[in-house]
């Protein structure tokens, strides 16, 4: 009879053996809490939480976090917590249907931080209850267009320039040249669409006739009781006030989790205070823009 041949590692095929065996372990627990539930937070019954911090200048990746709470079944509601001076007219726009979306099948709390302004309110309207504090600076409906002129700058040290286009508006706007009348004239007719278009959907989503909320719409930011008072909010309350009446209206009790909803954030974000961030991104746009902004 012939021996087999005995390892001439005992020791380094034991520890193979250890770690193949804990590997496994680690994949039948994983596989069993995934059928099972689990207790896990990402496949039982709980509530989303999503924040809108700062400029809003892009609908994503919020557009997606919003539109993932929708598409799972296991959220069974969401806590919108706003913060925002606001910001870009189609980005504001964009969250705003989002979260009209969302209410139509899953009831959508919105807590409005230190400041819900412009596009931040815009945004809010898609919900089926607004919270704000006392101190909550909301409203301010209006559209702004900025454009910086630096032409005089520029004829100080000799730069001319050459613009070539297809049509007289092409440029309306355009920093490099001094802003004519006609000019002037159209940008307005189009922010006054802008405004029109805005003032609408508050009438329609705060169950207002326009000639209610024109007088609102001035641009003025209004406190959270003054923006209670006139009907732009509906209760003065912060996040856990929000929250218990999102628990109520999803039937969830107490112990039900809510689960917060976050992009990975890009390096720069990261390395920069967001106070630092946030005025970059403003002052950085591509001018002319036109902006839901508030102060």
């Amino acid at each position: 009879m012939t021996a087999e041949p005995r390892s001439r590692h005992p020791s380094r095929d034991s520890k193979a053996a250890w770690l193949t065996g804990g590997l496994l372990f680690l994949v039948a627990s994983g596989l069993l809490g995934i059928f099972s539930g689990g207790g896990s937070v990402a496949t039982q019954s709980h509530m989303a939480e999503v924040e809108i911090q700062g400029p809003i200048l892009s609908a994503e990746p919020t557009l997606s976090l919003i539109e993932d709470a929708r598409e799972r079944p296991e959220v069974k509601g969401v806590l919108l917590r706003v913060n925002s001076p606001g910001g870009g007219v189609g980005a504001s726009e964009s969250l705003y249907k989002a979260v009209a979306r969302l209410s139509e099948e899953k009831p959508v709390a919105v807590s409005l931080g230190d400041m819900a302004a412009s596009g931040g309110y815009m945004v809010a309207l898609g919900g089926d209850r607004i919270f704000a504090l006392d101190s909550t600076l909301t409203g301010s409906i209006g559209v702004i267009m900025m454009s910086t002129g630096v032409y005089p700058l520029l004829d100080k040290i000799g730069v001319v320039p050459r613009i070539i286009k297809s049509g007289r508006f092409k440029d309306a706007g355009s920093p490099l040249r001094e802003m004519s009348e006609e000019d002037r004239d159209y940008l307005q007719s189009m922010v006054d669409e802008l405004h029109g278009q805005f003032v609408a959907m508050v009438a329609e989503e705060r169950g207002m006739e326009p000639g209610e909320v024109r007088p609102l719409a001035d641009g003025r930011v209004f406190s959270g009781s003054q923006a209670r008072s006139s009907g732009l909010v509906d209760a003065v309350g912060g996040r856990e006030t929000a929250l218990q009446w999102l628990r109520e209206e999803a039937q969830l009790g107490p112990e039900a989790p809510i689960r917060t909803l976050e992009a990975p954030e890009g390096w720069l974000r990261q390395v920069l205070p967001a106070g630092l961030f946030n005025w970059l991104q403003l002052r950085f746009a591509p001018e002319p823009r036109y902006l839901y902004q508030g102060g």
